[in-house]
């Protein structure tokens, strides 16, 4: 009865004893039967040559680490001629051979490194009495046999970073069954021409805007369909959209501030981006009535830092000292490889400053609108009622339905704590419109609005744009591309790609017309994307799985 519930479905094995020592349940195991099976010639043989044990770790029991001592039999072979004149007994069902763990602990042991990797399975492996290493169960993950490979008639084809930024390869996915097939070792034309005649059972390859992949899927696999993806498509157009703006700089900022500058329309308009502050309630203290020293003696308002502008100054000169050797390079006719390469700089710094026309200004940091924009004035009121805890106004503000983090409150209140000793007025003003006031007039903030819904922009945005539009008008234009291409991107519009691409050639702007060539000569792949459900979301998401465990 015992041996049944210790080795369930396995016979020849049979219970001597069982102790415990150290917190460590031992177990006798003796086989039995009349012959063994040769390894060699597969002949069975009666003749016991002598005996031997083996130790073997089992699967923990009742919560205590469980070791199998088996006593296992030699025959000798008497087949003339079988190279094996001594052989032991197998017990594949048990254990392998010269295995020191029974195979139930060992696809167990897999099981958690496949679930939680090396080091978590690890010590969850420790928790439940399998003492093993992170190593032993990575090892034990490699020795896993991988799948049979299955036809492949919808291959997705992305690039994973094994080394960020130095070293990619590639991923296969089967998007039928949203199963990795294959990693290749790098993400060029030719590895992928090698594996693709190996499938010439593939139908539709869906990949991103790569060059190499896309050259790679004609030799390769010339009778599949290839699918560029949407997502891509729209990122192409958006990222065209902010290089034209990046050269817009000066335009930006003169647009920020004169939306600065400019009044709301109406009292309880909003001066910022962001939601809209709600009005201040009736009976509750205005912000006006916020006094420069609190009533409670708190701590005195520290003096500016007058030395923060030296950095940021520094930091300019330090900039355009290099803006200025790269043109100097580039007038010279050196390609943006070589100036990389002479200054330190990234190509992609290289080409904006190249394309930028003029020394690019970078925007200032501004605190932007947070969650706390609706409790500010149950805030303010508080503060100029002397209550200046942030623990105990964070408190207050939780059962009021924040959901904020005490250190944004203590964050936020910091400026406050560092007004300097000026008129009521003045400290009235950097109160109620400081942190609201500031416009980012970066080129990623601005795509962002330009693409935004106009029915959600708040009353600064609208004016920042209506701005932006009436300094540079070329910026209207450039936002009527891009909305026009997310149309047709999301109504899976043919005929208005068509539309699109002449108008883009005919406008001018040479960032959409580099796009809009692009598209015509992958325009195939583009007509695909619009005609085919496939994308490239369960590749990516495969991607990031393989990220996030390498």
């Amino acid at each position: 009865m015992l041996t049944a519930w210790l080795f369930p479905g396995m016979r020849g094995l049979r219970v001597g004893r069982i102790w415990i020592t150290e917190g460590r349940i031992q177990v006798r195991v003796e086989t039995y039967g009349s012959a063994g099976c040769c390894p060699r010639c597969g002949r069975c043989s009666r003749h016991v040559h002598s005996h031997y044990e083996r130790t073997l770790a089992d699967c923990p029991w009742t919560g205590q680490a469980l070791t199998l001592q088996v006593r296992v039999r030699r025959f000798r072979c008497r087949v003339r001629g079988c190279p094996q004149r001594v052989f032991t007994e197998r017990l594949p069902s048990l254990a392998r051979p010269w295995g020191r763990r029974t195979e139930r602990q060992r696809r167990s042991l897999q099981r958690h490194g496949v679930d939680l990797g090396g080091e978590a399975g690890a010590r969850h492996c420790q928790a439940e009495a399998l003492g093993v290493s992170a190593r032993t169960l990575l090892r034990l993950v490699r020795q896993i046999p991988l799948p049979v490979a299955t036809a492949v008639r919808i291959l997705g084809v992305d690039d994973w970073s094994q080394r960020r930024g130095q070293s990619y390869g590639t991923i296969l996915v089967n998007l039928e069954t949203h199963q990795v097939i294959d990693l290749l070792p790098d993400r060029t034309a030719e590895t992928l021409v090698a594996w693709l005649r190996g499938h010439p059972e593939i139908e539709v390859i869906s990949r991103d805007r790569a060059g190499a992949y896309a050259e790679g899927a004609r030799v390769g696999a010339p009778q599949a369909t290839q699918v560029a993806d949407r997502f891509h498509l729209l990122k192409n157009v958006s990222e065209a959209l902010k290089r034209y703006l990046l050269r817009q700089h000066r335009s930006l900022r003169q647009a920020a501030l004169e939306a600065q500058a400019t009044p709301p329309d109406s009292p309880g308009e909003d001066a910022g981006f962001g939601p809209r502050v709600p009005p201040t309630q009736e009976g509750s203290t205005s912000p006006q009535e916020i006094p420069v020293e609190g009533p409670l003696g708190g701590r005195p308002p520290a003096p500016p830092n007058a030395g923060l502008a030296q950095p940021t100054q520094a930091s300019r000169t330090r900039r355009l000292a290099r803006y200025e050797e790269v043109m100097a390079l580039h007038r010279l006719g050196t390609s943006a490889r070589a100036i990389a390469a002479a200054t330190g700089l990234s190509r992609a710094t290289v080409n904006t400053f190249v394309q930028a026309g003029d020394f690019p200004e970078r925007a200032p940091r501004a605190a932007g609108v947070t969650h706390l924009t609706p409790f500010l004035d149950y805030l303010r009121e508080r503060w100029a009622s002397g209550c200046q805890n942030a623990s105990l106004l964070w408190r207050d503000l939780r059962e009021r339905g924040f959901r904020g983090a005490l250190s944004a409150v203590t964050r936020y209140l910091r400026s406050w704590r560092t007004v300097p000793r000026r008129s009521h007025h003045a400290t009235t003003a950097a109160l109620s419109h400081g942190p609201l006031a500031a416009v980012r007039a970066s080129p990623r903030a601005t795509c962002w609005l330009l693409l935004a819904d106009p029915e959600r922009l708040m009353g600064a945005e609208q004016r920042y744009l209506t701005s932006l539009c009436r300094l540079s008008p070329q910026v209207a234009l450039a936002q009527a591309l891009a909305r026009e291409f997310h149309t047709v991107i999301r109504e899976r519009d043919l005929p208005g790609l068509y539309q699109w691409l002449h108008g883009a050639k005919l406008s001018g702007l040479a960032e959409f017309t580099g796009v809009a060539n692009g598209i015509w000569r992958d325009r195939q792949a583009v007509e695909a994307a619009l005609t085919h459900p496939e994308s490239q979301g369960q590749t990516e998401g495969q991607v990031n799985r393989l990220n996030s465990v390498s």
